[in-house]
C-alpha cells in the first residue's frame, strides 16, 4: 500500500523538530503515513501547493517565512486563521485545501500546562511578527487587565492591533525608555516573540525592571534557555520556553489531519531523541 504524505514547507528548514514528533506519531498508531521536509522557496510556494494537490497529499505544516502567503492558494481558511492572518496547518479534503492556525491554541494550551491565567493581567510582548499574531490573538481571548506590545517596526505593531481588534492593546516602539522600563515592572507576564536569542546572547529589550514572580515566556525553544529566560530567572521570574507550544501545535495539526491525538509525552521523547541523535 502506498504511503499517505504529510510534510512541511518553510525556508530553511534544516532545524525542524516536525518530522521526529509527527513520524513517532505514525508509527506509535501504526499508520501507513509519513512526514517530509518540503524545503520551499517564497517564489514556489503556489506551485507546491498546487503539487501537493495533485500528488494526493493529505496535509502539511506551514513555517516561516509562508504562513502568510499561502493563504492566498487555499480554497478555505478557518475563521481563526483568518483573523490571525497566517496558516500553520493545511488539510486536504478530497481536493479541497484548507487552511489553520494551531500555534495559537499550542500557545493557550501551554498556559494552561503551566497553570498560567491571563485573566486580568498585566501583558507586555515583545514583537509584532507573524509569530505575535498569533499569540496576540490568544492573549486577547484571555482578556488581560492591560496589554502592551512593543516592537522595532511601528505599522506593523499598528496592522497587528487592528487586524485582531486588539481594543485594549498600547503600542510603542521597542527602545528602551523609562516609561517602558515602568510598564515592565509592573506586568504580570511578558512574551518574547521575536526571534532574538535564537542565536547569541541578545535579547530584544533588557528586562532589568522585571519583578519577582512575573511569568517570562520566549516562543523560543532552541536554545531551551535564551538569554531573555535566563535573565528573568536572575530576577526571580517564573520561566516558560516553546517548546510546549510546539508540541501542543503539532498534536492539534496531527488531530486535523488524523482524528487521533498524540501524546505530549510522546512528542516530548521524540524531540529529546532526535536532539540526541543530532547532537543539537
Amino acid at each position: 500500500m502506498e504511503k499517505i504524505i504529510t510534510g512541511i514547507i518553510g525556508h530553511p528548514l534544516s532545524h525542524t523538530f516536525s518530522p521526529a514528533m509527527h513520524n513517532s506519531a505514525f508509527k506509535k498508531f501504526k499508520m501507513n503515513w509519513e512526514y517530509r521536509v518540503f524545503e520551499t522557496k517564497p517564489q514556489d510556494v503556489g506551485a507546491f501547493v498546487e503539487r501537493s494537490k495533485k500528488e494526493g497529499m493529505k496535509g502539511y505544516n506551514v513555517t516561516i517565512p509562508h504562513k502568510h502567503a499561502v493563504m492566498e492558494y487555499l480554497d478555505s481558511i478557518d475563521r481563526a486563521a483568518a483573523v490571525i492572518g497566517a496558516v500553520n496547518t493545511v488539510v486536504n479534503n478530497n481536493g479541497r485545501l484548507k487552511g489553520y492556525n494551531t500555534d495559537y491554541l499550542g500557545f493557550l494550551g501551554s498556559l494552561k500546562m503551566h497553570h498560567v491565567n491571563l485573566t486580568g493581567k498585566r501583558v507586555v510582548m515583545l514583537g509584532a511578527g507573524g509569530a505575535a499574531h498569533a499569540v496576540g490573538y490568544a492573549i486577547n481571548s484571555c482578556h488581560p487587565a492591560s496589554f502592551h506590545i512593543y516592537n522595532i517596526d511601528a505599522p506593523m505593531t499598528e496592522r497587528l492591533i487592528k487586524q485582531l481588534k486588539l481594543r485594549k492593546a498600547v503600542t510603542g516602539d521597542i527602545s528602551r525608555s523609562v516609561e517602558k522600563d515602568a510598564v515592565i515592572a509592573r506586568a504580570d507576564f511578558i512574551i518574547n516573540c521575536t526571534s532574538v536569542g535564537m542565536h547569541g546572547d541578545s535579547m530584544a529589550y533588557d528586562i532589568e525592571k522585571l519583578k519577582k514572580g512575573a511569568v517570562a515566556y520566549d516562543i523560543i525553544y532552541n536554545p531551551a534557555e535564551t538569554a531573555f529566560l535566563k535573565r528573568a530567572k536572575k530576577l526571580g521570574a517564573r520561566t516558560i520556553n516553546g517548546l510546549d507550544m510546539l508540541i501542543l501545535q503539532g498534536i492539534e495539526a496531527f488531530a486535523i489531519w488524523t482524528g487521533k491525538r498524540p501524546s505530549h509525552q510522546l512528542y516530548s521523547k521524540a524531540i529529546k531523541k532526535h536532539l540526541r541523535k543530532n547532537d543539537i
